[in-house]
Formats: structure tokens, C-alpha cells, sequence
């Protein structure tokens, strides 16, 4: 799971006294257990009073890691290593159009089975693609083997949680 935010907007919002308004949930899925992760992660966000809105990436473009929004992906990994067939139209327009993701801080959770080679590739990737288009990575990448169980879930809710307050530590600290 990834959150991404706009530094510029944040700022904007801390000069205010403002808080994040609202987090953007990107979801790359094949069978639907990363959609349920990110729903766990929406919902403990929402308790503690930050606004919340899942996406499929099919729906999105590169514009989403623009705006000011705050965006977590949380993919799992398909196949042979390789990003869920609702992710590739979103990754491919980053990877062509190349956009400048400089200012934009991000967080990723992925999902897959340790008993392949290739464990949550699909976050390794949105990680390192991020980065290299000058994207931040504020906190460490959250994986989860296999079949999600509660501890997992429990788990993505508490990082979720994390990497919204290292986003406010980066709006209050550059305020």
C-alpha cells in the first residue's frame, strides 16, 4: 500500500492550520484481497478522522499524484512477478510520460506469497518507479505473505495510520 501527497498543497494547509483533508487509496488487485486490504485501511483511517476515498487504478491517471491528495497504493502481485492487469494502464502512462513527482511523498503496501520468487514485486516496483520520477518514500514499504489474516490486516491498519502522521510531520515541519 503506497500513500502519495502533494508537499506543495500540504504546505498550503499547515500555513492554514489545516490538517490533510483526504486520502487517496489507489488499489491494484487481480482477485480482490488487495481491495479488501485497502478497505481495512480506509476504515481506520476514517475512525481517526481522516477522509477517505478507494480507487481502482483502472480509473485513474498520473494526475492523481498531483492536486495536494495524500495517496496509499496497495497492489498485490500477479503471476510471475508482475503488476495486476488494473495497474498496467496507470504504471505505463507514468513510465512514458515520465512527470516530475518531485514534492509528492509517498507509502506503499503490497501483497503476495513468499513461496514464489518474485514476493510482492508489484510494490518493489511502484516503489522504485515512484522514486525515480522524484517521488519520496516517507515510510517503509508494508508487506503481507500470503493469504491476509487478521494480524495482517490489524497490521496494514496501524501502518496506514503511520504514514498519514509522517505526512503530518512533513507538513508541520515544512510550515
Amino acid at each position: 500500500m503506497k500513500i502519495t501527497i502533494s508537499v506543495s498543497k500540504l504546505l498550503g494547509e499547515a500555513r492554514r492550520g489545516g490538517e490533510m483533508e483526504r486520502v487517496v487509496i489507489l488499489v491494484g488487485t487481480e482477485t480482490g484481497t488487495a481491495e479488501d486490504v485497502a478497505g481495512e485501511m480506509a476504515e481506520a483511517l476514517e475512525g481517526a478522522g481522516v477522509g477517505v476515498e478507494v480507487v481502482d487504478m483502472e480509473d485513474v491517471g498520473p494526475g492523481v499524484f498531483g492536486g495536494g491528495r495524500a495517496v496509499i497504493v496497495c497492489t498485490a502481485t500477479h503471476g510471475d512477478g508482475e503488476l495486476p492487469e488494473n495497474s498496467v494502464g496507470l504504471y505505463e502512462q507514468l513510465v512514458e510520460e515520465r512527470p516530475d513527482l518531485g514534492g509528492v511523498a509517498f507509502a506503499v503496501c503490497g501483497l503476495g506469497d513468499s513461496a514464489y520468487p518474485d514476493f510482492c514485486a508489484a510494490g518493489r516496483i511502484w516503489s522504485r518507479t515512484l522514486g525515480e520520477l522524484g517521488a519520496e518514500e516517507v515510510i517503509r514499504r508494508y508487506e503481507i505473505d500470503g493469504w491476509p489474516e487478521e494480524e495482517d490486516v490489524e497490521g496494514a491498519r496501524e501502518w496506514a495510520g503511520r504514514a498519514v502522521e509522517r505526512f503530518r510531520e512533513l507538513v508541520r515541519g515544512r510550515g
